[in-house]
């Protein structure tokens, strides 16, 4: 038994490290809350122990945390950090007591984010105190170096211990923000409420494959009391990256449980923890005092599965071999297993193989339960989620096989894991370690369709978004094809490549022994091999920058070029040729954005710098020829990545529609600087292979190569081209042309310019189509409205059309009888009297075409001082025009009212009203029609009704008027039956 140490304060299991140790017995390492420690060399010896004080200045320790073999890291509740060291000097044991701190100073920092300069520094011991959340210890490569990940109330550091140097605080991220944007967007973002009024915590943190897995809770006190759960996972290789990349929730699940939360029960709220018994499995189990919730992000499952220790108490949890262990008061150790899948899986079985522990025979165990259910795979369905368990097996087993060290080097003796996978080449030389890990990597794949797994595969979360796995294999594949094609150039280009490789290495924070270079820890880890060209950039742009010859310049950037191209080159002919090897056993509608895509900025950054560098300087001949096709080059390799991504998007338009405007001003950009340097056949066959129509057209007009123009239009009449050249022909002002198409393209033409009936008839005469070029005219002349002598020619075109069409004269008897009236309608309004064209604005010669009814208007409105029974005749005529014949009547009423009032009835004399009514335009305007013939009771409104009119209501009750117009009724009436 062995004594702790003594305190008034209670003892903490966080506060006790077991340490195993290589062929030796355990050793123990315990503090007390208020700073003493004690170290057990040996378990055995319980009385041999040697104490120390740590200065923690009236802080409290919180956890002490394993990380061997430097020590335990030991850490208070407001975030102080110290790296506890045991150690023997002349044969007396001793703790060494080592204060984590930032560097201080101004240029202190260096490699951290480049934000936390600017606004301020790095936190330090110093700084106001934070409450600790967790530390975390992540192994690297090398046994002597350590990540240490500290998570403060909402903010995530990283620091770096390495045994022989001093410790590095990578940096730090506030997750506080994003948390709540995570939270917002997930439950509140219908609401009328915003992410600052969010309550946010982070409770825990596990190391997960991707990052370390962060336990967050959340309310919207606006909304409600309910506090709810999620789990999401920080990509941790971007804190304190050189290139300043934002640190972000790679994925975010909230969690189907909440709890009512109120300031009372807060540190039980806020107590949960939970457990992620395997970093290559997404299921975790989030735990309070008497509960264990069983999640798995991302799944559909409705409610998780709720595992109740009643009249029980859990005191902490942990696992072993990827199974969940909880230690609880009353059953002691509960080991928590699935009822839902079937007892072992095949993936289940590849997954613990990949973990690098386990006996000989247990492997062989597992080994068999494989092939036992791989017979019996017809007992599931194939998932159609992303990362089930076969497919992140899958792809976690191509990415050992891509990253997995030469066996035969005993330089990696150390990287060797016993148990664990047989090493996938035997060789010593690079060049043939990469072969052979393809011919792996191929094998895997005839392993996966051999036993039906193939067909199983569904998709993987790569890079935030889910993936094909059969895709990803085959980037993998690509990976290696790309690393073989990178190291035959390393003769050729090796001090370029070198210096990329180093500042992939130095990016990745390794510390380089004298036993391993920085090409074989690159080459080692193909998984990550796209690095190398954001870094060849980043070299060049440091080189350009120091100000360097032009010829110089013009060197430095045709071999970056020529190693971009030969590499990515080299994995479209391999992505090419194997295409149907890597094809889907079943149809997966997912995006599939290739890794050569993602390098997109990176190569157009790098053409730009060609463009503005390097062609400016240029000229020999050779020379020139070398960099243009490598601007052809880097503009391909782009353009192939779009069109690969653009072709899985046929399932989403609005994705597709929305990278294809990209892809289109980028495919602009990148031939533009060919056409402009007279490129023209590198350019065209850039513009034909991307259907960039545009460049296709300015190249023809360009060159005055008409031929080559109606070539394209064959070629690729099935793409739209015609369509498009006809559209950029009438866009431009170029009608003649548009017209003088050849025999060839004239069905394209008459299809195009169907919605082009100003054009369309002009081609209609040339077919010999009259009767169609008349409808059309007629048509344009009824629609015209903005000038009466385009109207009047449009018409007479149409008329003329017509006459000529041939054909028996009842086929167009209709057309010229409507093109009859709408001249009769023009005439009217070229009779307008001047006195109104002048009062209304209008010019003769651009005279607006007006309807009928506004003619009327017109030709009885005020304006028209000498208006005569002529001019309310024409009006009366005008109805004719009308179809509507309510409206029509209407009218008829208007302009007998109007012709009433244009004289003065109260005080004519009533002695003889006969000789009277010559002098009022009413009775001119009957008499006129009278004269004509027309029925007196057809042209003529009733008496009845034009008493009854709202305009003569004034009138009707003057005697003289009623009189007067009673009279010359009864006169008309006499006159008209005799």
């Amino acid at each position: 038994m062995l004594t702790l140490p003594p305190s008034d304060l209670a003892h903490r299991a966080d506060l006790v490290c077991v340490l195993l140790r290589d062929d030796l017995a355990p050793a123990a390492l315990a503090v007390a809350p208020a700073g003493i420690l004690r170290y057990w060399p040996n378990i055995a010896h319980e009385g041999s122990s040697t104490d120390a004080l740590a200065d923690l200045q009236g802080e409290e320790c919180y956890s002490l945390t394993n990380s061997q073999p430097m020590g335990c890291i030991l850490a208070t509740t407001t975030s102080s950090l110290m790296l506890v060291t045991p150690s023997t000097v002349d044969g007396q044991t001793a703790l060494l007591i080592k204060p984590l701190k930032a560097p201080q100073g101004l240029l202190a920092g260096i490699g951290r984010r480049v934000s936390s300069f600017i606004f301020g520094a790095m936190p330090s011991q110093s700084s106001e105190a934070r409450h600790l959340v967790k530390v975390l210890v992540e192994p690297t490569e090398e046994e002597d170096e350590k990540y240490v990940y500290v998570l403060l109330r909402n903010t995530l550091q990283k620091w770096f211990l390495e045994e022989a140097g001093p410790e590095k605080l990578c940096g730090e991220c506030d997750l506080d923000r994003s948390m709540k944007e995570q939270f917002h967007e997930a439950l509140w973002e219908h609401g009328n409420t915003f992410p600052r009024h969010l309550r946010a915590w982070c409770i825990d943190m596990q190391l997960s494959a991707n990052g370390v897995a962060v336990l967050m809770a959340a309310l919207n006190p606006q909304v409600s009391q309910q506090l709810h759960y999620a789990i999401g996972t920080v990509d941790v290789r971007n804190i304190g990256s050189p290139n300043d990349i934002p640190v972000c929730f790679t994925d975010f699940t909230v969690l189907r449980f909440s709890e009512q939360y109120t300031e009372r029960n807060e540190e039980s709220l806020l107590n949960y923890k939970f457990v992620l018994p395997s970093v290559n499995r997404r299921t975790s189990f989030v735990y309070g005092t008497t509960k264990v919730y069983c999640v798995t992000p991302g799944s559909n499952v409705d409610d998780p599965d709720v595992i109740e220790f009643k009249k029980d108490k859990l005191l902490g949890a942990g696992s072993y071999e990827g199974t969940p262990l909880f230690f609880s008061h009353v059953h002691g150790i509960v080991c928590v297993r699935s009822v839902h899948a079937p007892a072992q899986d095949a993936s289940r079985a590849v997954e613990l193989l990949l973990q690098d522990h386990g006996s000989p025979e247990t492997n062989v165990e597992l080994r068999s339960e494989a092939i036992i259910d791989e017979a019996f795979l017809g007992r599931t369905e194939p998932s159609s989620e992303p990362d089930s368990a076969l497919d992140t097996c899958v792809s976690r087993l191509g990415y050992r096989l891509v990253d997995d060290v030469p066996a035969m080097d005993p330089r990696w003796a150390h990287q060797h894991a016993p148990g664990g996978l047989g090493s996938s080449s035997m060789s010593l030389l690079i060049h043939h370690q990469l072969e052979d890990k393809l011919r792996a990597h191929q094998l895997l794949l005839n392993f996966l369709k051999g036993v039906g797994l193939w067909q199983r595969l569904y998709a993987v979360t790569v890079r935030g978004s889910p993936m094909a796995t059969n895709l990803l294999l085959q980037e993998q594949a690509e990976k290696l094809v790309a690393a073989m094609q990178l190291r035959s150039l390393q003769s050729q280009f090796g001090g370029m490549i070198d210096a990329g490789i180093k500042r992939v290495i130095g990016a990745r924070r390794l510390s380089l022994s004298t036993r391993l270079t920085a090409v074989d820890h690159f080459y080692q880890q193909v998984s990550e091999l796209d690095k190398i060209f954001p870094a060849l950039f980043e070299e060049e742009e440091a080189k350009l920058n120091k100000g360097i010859s032009p010829n110089d310049e013009l060197a430095l950037i045709t071999e970056v070029n020529a190693i971009i191209v030969k590499v990515l080159q080299e994995v479209c002919v391999f992505r090419e040729k194997e295409q149907l090897l890597y094809e889907a056993a079943r149809e997966i509608s997912l995006e599939f954005r290739p890794w050569t895509s993602v390098l997109r900025d990176v190569l157009c950054k790098q053409h730009q710098v060609t463009v503005a560098r390097a062609v400016p300087v240029v000229d020999e001949a050779f020379d020139r020829g070398r960099v243009y096709q490598q601007l052809c080059d880097l503009a391909d390799l782009v353009l192939n990545g779009y069109k690969v991504q653009l072709d899985s998007l046929s399932h989403d338009p609005g994705a597709y529609e929305a990278l294809e405007l990209q892809y289109q001003q980028d495919r602009k950009n990148l031939i533009a600087p060919l056409i402009k340097a007279n490129q023209y056949e590198r350019a065209a066959a850039l513009a034909e292979k991307y259907y960039d129509f545009v460049s296709l057209v300015e190249i023809c007009e360009t060159t005055k190569n008409k031929e080559k123009l109606q070539n394209y239009m064959i070629q690729f009449a099935d793409q739209g081209f015609p369509e498009f050249v006809f559209k950029w022909q009438l866009d431009s002002g170029r009608r003649g042309e548009l017209l003088r198409q050849p025999a060839s393209q004239y069905r394209n033409l008459e299809r195009f310019l169907e919605g082009h009936d100003s054009l369309s008839w002009l081609h209609a005469i040339q077919l010999n189509k009259r009767g169609q070029a008349a409808n059309t005219l007629h048509s344009l002349g009824l629609r015209e409205d903005k000038y009466l002598a385009r109207k009047k020619a449009l018409l007479s075109l149409s008329k003329l059309a017509a006459l000529a069409s041939g054909g028996p004269p009842e086929s167009r008897a209709d057309l010229i009888k409507s093109i009859n009236k709408e001249h009769e309608l023009i005439m009217y309004q070229e009779s307008l009297p001047a006195a109104v064209k002048e009062a209304y604005c209008l010019d003769p010669r651009n005279m607006q075409a007006l309807g009928p009814e506004e003619l009327i208007e017109m030709y009885i409105s005020q304006d028209n001082t000498n208006a005569d029974e002529y001019d309310f005749a024409k009006a009366l005529e005008l109805l004719s025009f009308i179809a509507d014949q309510t409206r029509a009547q209407t009218l008829r009423m208007r302009i007998w009212c109007a012709a009433i009032l244009r004289n003065q009835w109260e005080d004519l004399n009533t002695d003889d009203p006969v000789s009277i009514m010559p002098d009022l335009l009413f009775f001119r305007i009957a008499e006129l029609y009278f004269s004509k013939g027309s029925n007196l009771a057809e042209f003529l409104p009733s008496l009845d009704e034009l008493l009854e009119m709202p305009e003569l209501q004034d009138l009707g009750t003057n005697p003289t008027f009623s009189f007067m117009l009673g009279a010359g009724y009864e006169h008309m009436q006499r006159v008209a039956a005799c």
